[in-house]
């Protein structure tokens, strides 16, 4: 159950993503991309270390590190508020 509300958040951290990368908006990783691909990052391990959907635990595991680190480059790019 764990691996699913980790998915769950990683790909909602996926859509706030795409609303961060258009020019302007990119203090919106702040808000939203950044603590959503942390919390499915967390609820996905815990769900590969303790049940049975593995694979999906995996996937949300996988998903939220490649979504936290886009929007930590597009931070990066914008100097953190642009």
């Amino acid at each position: 159950m764990l691996s699913l509300i980790g998915l769950f958040f990683a790909f909602l951290s996926g859509l706030f993503l795409l609303v961060g990368l258009i020019p302007f908006l990119g203090w919106i990783n702040w808000i939203t991309s950044v603590p959503a691909s942390i919390l499915g990052l967390a609820f996905s391990h815990a769900g590969v270390t303790r049940g049975r959907l593995k694979a999906i635990g995996v996937l949300g595991e996988v998903i939220s590190v490649a979504v936290l680190a886009l929007a930590v480059f597009r931070l990066a790019l914008g100097h953190g508020i642009l």
